[in-house]
């Protein structure tokens, strides 16, 4: 199940400063966008000079205005757009449930991170005696609290690789925690009282104890918070997990699983019609649905089929909780959703306009060559014939595409906040 989790958490999770600036960057009619409305579709890459924010800000209100248009074009209740729509929506729900019910839940308070930081920097340089009798380890003890020297004891240790059992020195983050604690509480130049910890005791000497410089706390914060926030979701995910599993009676059939791999020569017409998994007692999967699926993730991977099943159930899972407790009114995931319904209309308009009416004749490539001719040098037409076409189709797209948003910059005259534009460009990278 934990392997499961991991494989989910590179898609699930997502750490993102939210704004609060709803200064209005842009106004169509009566229609008005803030900076958060920008920030909800377009980011700034860390690269990004003056220039190229402008041209996303620029993006931004090309798609808004495409829109507003492919709305008054009725493409609401467009075929095609009503089918992405339905396919996009499922995830958007169970998504955004899952963001709303287990990551927005976990906090990280600041003294957790400074806790992990202090540990980073904290270096122990430490000596070892190794036994694995529990006698001899409190008789080692005893004849440390009456002072005999660490040195002079290391003649009992199971350790003969390490000279004087000094072992190196370690940051705290990477002793385990039962070394880390008795540590904490011994003092430089002296030894912990005998740690069981695995089938061996240990008596650790502190040597030295030091505080690096390096790294700086704010260099590896948000690190830290990420890596906190990782632990803290896998164990709720994990929880929660069972929690979906348990109330939608979740049932695998041992039979049906073994069948999923079985090799094609081997698999017969009762295998296919086996059950694999069922759930809330009355829907069942079977192996002929699945099994191409399965088999064909099985064989680049090895993972096995049930945790296969579980990475594709969980989603299923939550969508059908998030449906239950009616999760599409929450106002964060009716925002999702209405961003993939305006981002399916943009498409689609843009598609209409723009792309399938860039395709290009040979004759229309004949004139892109002679047209750019110095472009390409002394390279022979025939030689760079489908460069020529893919180029002079780019050049098409690029003309459409400028004209489609003139002609709706036109129609709808939208009204830019310069001082919102200015509060953009200030941003920090």
């Amino acid at each position: 199940m934990k392997y499961a989790i991991y494989l989910l958490l590179s898609f699930f999770i997502i750490i993102a400063g939210c704004s609060k600036n709803n200064e209005i960057l842009v106004t169509v009619d009566i229609d008005k966008y803030t900076i958060n409305d920008f920030k909800d579709r377009l980011q700034f890459a860390p690269a990004d000079d003056s220039l190229k924010k402008l041209e996303k800000i620029n993006e931004f209100v090309n798609q808004i205005l495409t829109i507003k248009a492919a709305r008054e074009k009725g493409y609401e209740n467009d075929p095609v757009v009503q089918a992405a729509y339905e396919t996009n929506r499922k995830e958007v729900i169970w998504y955004g449930f899952y963001d709303e019910q287990l990551v927005k839940k976990i906090k990280i308070p600041d003294v957790e991170i400074r806790k992990i930081y202090e540990q980073m920097i904290d270096q122990y340089h430490l000596a070892q005696i190794v036994v694995s009798n529990e006698s001899l380890a409190q008789y080692i003890g005893k004849e440390l609290k009456r002072g005999v020297p660490f040195e002079s004891l290391l003649k009992f240790s199971l350790d003969t690789l390490t000279q004087n059992g000094d072992i190196g020195s370690f940051g705290a983050l990477s002793i385990p925690p039962e070394l880390l604690e008795p540590l904490k509480r011994t003092k430089v130049g002296k030894a912990t009282e005998p740690i069981l910890f695995g089938d061996h005791f240990y008596i650790l000497k502190i040597i030295e104890y030091k505080k690096l410089d390096t790294p700086k706390y704010s260099s590896v914060k948000e690190n830290i918070k990420n890596r906190l926030m990782r632990d803290k979701l896998v164990n709720a995910v994990e929880k929660y997990i069972q929690e979906l599993h348990k109330e939608a009676k979740i049932e695998y059939n041992q039979k049906g699983l073994d069948a999923l791999i079985k090799p094609d020569s081997l698999i017969t017409p009762e295998d296919l019609n086996t059950w694999v998994v069922k759930k809330y007692d009355t829907a069942f999967v079977f192996v002929k649905t699945i099994r191409d699926a399965v088999l064909n993730q099985y064989r680049r991977s090895f993972i096995e089929p049930k945790i296969l099943i579980d990475q594709v159930l969980f989603p299923d899972l939550l969508y059908d909780k998030a449906i239950k407790v009616h999760a599409e009114n929450h106002p964060e995931i009716k925002k999702r959703l209405k961003f993939t319904l305006e981002m399916l209309l943009y498409q689609k308009l843009y598609s209409d306009v723009v792309l399938d009416k860039a395709s290009v004749e040979s004759l229309e490539v004949v004139s892109y060559y002679k047209q750019y001719r110095d472009k390409y040098k002394d390279k022979k037409f025939d030689a760079i014939y489908t460069q020529l076409k893919i180029d002079a189709r780019n050049a098409k797209v690029d003309s459409l595409r400028k004209s489609l948003f003139n002609e709706l910059r036109l129609r709808y005259n939208p009204m830019i906040n310069d001082r919102a534009i200015a509060l953009l460009l200030k941003e920090e990278k």
